[in-house]
């Protein structure tokens, strides 16, 4: 019988260095999956530049570049008030990739066809 233990209880094995070079790992990975802030950046936009885009106020966007997660419905309409355009693959073992082109004109697509059911 395998016994699988838990990170944590793998981590207690973990020099102090190598913890520390962890939590490094993990930090830097957080700050890099702070999407908006860097799609804003790349463009050259300040927040309350972006802000006056999306019609909301400055300290929203920078809530919103503090998050961790965002929604797929966030992300798009934040990319195309940068003025681009948002492309999903997704990948499966042993099959081709599924590719979505334009995803924002899908979405709005769909925000179309829920407003006429009403």
């Amino acid at each position: 019988m395998t016994v699988h233990k838990t990170y944590k209880e793998v981590r207690k094995g973990f020099s102090p260095e190598a913890k520390a070079r962890i939590t490094d790992g993990a930090n830097k990975i957080r700050e890099e999956l702070k999407i908006i802030r860097t799609l804003r950046e790349i463009t050259g936009l300040s927040q309350e530049e972006l802000a006056e885009r999306l019609d909301v106020k400055q300290p929203y966007i920078s809530q919103l570049e503090g998050r961790e997660n965002i929604t797929l419905n966030t992300l798009v309409g934040v990319v195309v008030a940068l003025g681009g355009s948002v492309d999903i693959t997704i990948n499966f073992p042993e099959k081709e990739p599924v590719c979505f082109s334009h995803v924002e004109t899908l979405l709005a697509a769909k925000g179309a066809e829920s407003e006429t059911e009403m």
